[in-house]
């Protein structure tokens, strides 16, 4: 019987959480069909049939995770399904008069059932009439565990999810929704006018919410632990001079038109690694078991900022692609990865990447190693300032670059001169178009 196991789905992933079933046991399953979404350390992802039949077991619940290469389900000609359903009547109605006779022997001998019947009537008025309707809302197990971590009542949820289930973004959403609400203002107590002197009661402690790690940020923060304790760093900075490429890409973004292609400040700096890669590959370079190794691809990471954490997903020979085509490709990979629907092959394969805050009004920062790759530029915002030209001040656009750098694969002298001819592509941009 065809096994579905929990596939590798990026190149630093160790185990998956399934989000969502997407086919049930007893559906027809055919090749290529779409069975689960699983949550990795990087994005949400879809897990897909390699084999025709009938789903006829799910092993891994959803909300439950697995590690790689463990069966999450199994698919077959539809017979197990068929079997395990009779197996389960049988056992059933073997069990029926097993328990009846149980159940009778255990209430004739415990003194609740020498007790009047009214008394049990009263009890049974007395339970939580919630059950009921809470055993009739459909909700994935992770939005369960969630709700019941944070103590949210289900029956004030509205569920999104496939025949209104109540899913993971719902909970969030209602949490969102909770935290933008004012808090209600307290009121003041009565005091009794025979103790004034009375001090008021002590304000109660701030609450602490605990959040559960996602898949991707417990992976986050096990690399940037690994990166900063295991590789060494160096950052070399230099302020670059944009104030020809601002009118570039101006200009062509002018002459694209309405439904042309935009280029982005990023993506002229995207090109201007790339081809400054190509002059320097010893910065294309990562160290595996005691070697160096020469990447022949030039394969730029933009890190693109999502709600669950970071991604950085890859333009691939951007050496050999033009400033448009990176601009639509990056449009792509960002839209994608807003979405949760980054593939594998979108986020492996980097050997250089690039962490752009200058939309976030940042002056300049260091950011961590990705390894196993060599550097990574961090790029702040362009800001006017006033800089001597031919003796006399003038106004340009002035913009800080900082590349961070694993000093076992590249020295100070190496990613200086790296960064150097950044600078002069950037400085002069018309050099991006060739």
């Amino acid at each position: 019987m065809p096994e579905v196991i929990m596939p590798r789905l990026s190149d630093t992933m160790q185990e998956g959480t399934i989000t969502r079933w997407l086919k049930k046991a007893g559906d027809e399953v055919k090749k290529g069909d779409i069975l689960a979404e699983v949550e990795t350390d990087k994005a949400n992802m879809e897990v897909e049939a390699y084999d025709a039949g009938v789903l006829e077991e799910i092993l891994v619940n959803e909300g439950e995770a697995a590690p790689i290469g463990k069966p999450i389900a199994r698919i077959g000609t539809g017979t197990g399904v068929q079997k395990q359903s009779r197996q389960e009547e049988a056992q059933q109605s073997q069990r029926k008069p097993q328990e009846v006779a149980q159940s009778v022997q255990a209430r004739s001998s415990t003194p609740a059932a020498r007790e009047p019947r009214e008394n049990s009537s009263a009890q049974a008025a007395a339970r939580p009439q919630e059950s009921g309707a809470e055993a009739r809302i459909k909700v994935s197990p992770l939005a369960r565990r969630m709700a019941e971590e944070h103590g949210i009542d289900l029956q004030q949820i509205q569920g999104t999810g496939p025949g209104g289930r109540i899913v993971r973004d719902d909970i969030q959403d209602f949490l969102e929704q909770q935290r933008a609400q004012p808090a209600p203002a307290a009121t003041a107590p009565v005091q009794a006018p025979a103790a004034p002197e009375a001090p008021p009661p002590a304000a109660p402690a701030e609450e602490e919410e605990v959040v559960a790690l996602t898949s991707m940020q417990k992976t986050i923060v096990r690399r940037m632990t690994e990166s900063k304790q295991n590789v060494p760093h160096i950052y070399i900075r230099n302020e670059v001079d944009m104030t020809e490429a601002l009118a570039l890409r101006q200009t062509l973004n002018a002459s694209a038109g309405e439904g042309g292609v935009k280029i982005s400040v990023n993506d002229l700096i995207i090109k201007a690694c790339a081809l400054a890669l190509e002059k320097f590959p010893e910065v294309n370079t990562s160290l595996k078991d005691g070697q160096f190794i020469r990447h022949k691809h030039i394969n730029i990471g933009i890190a693109v900022d999502i709600p669950n954490g970071l991604v950085v997903p890859v333009i691939r020979d951007a050496n050999i692609k033009g400033v448009r085509t990176i601009a639509r490709e990056s449009r792509a990979l960002i839209e994608k990865a807003q979405a949760g629907k980054l593939s594998v092959a979108d986020l492996s394969g980097g050997t250089f990447s690039i962490s752009n805050l200058g939309m976030m009004d940042v002056t300049d920062f260091d950011a961590v190693v990705n390894p196993p790759e060599a550097a990574i530029l961090a790029v702040g915002a362009a800001r006017k300032r006033f800089v001597p030209i031919d003796g006399q001040p003038a106004i340009r656009d002035l913009m800080s670059l900082t590349v961070s750098a694993d000093h076992r694969i590249i020295y100070g002298a190496t990613t200086a001169r790296f960064l150097q001819e950044i600078k002069r592509l950037l400085q002069n941009p018309y050099s991006l178009l060739g």
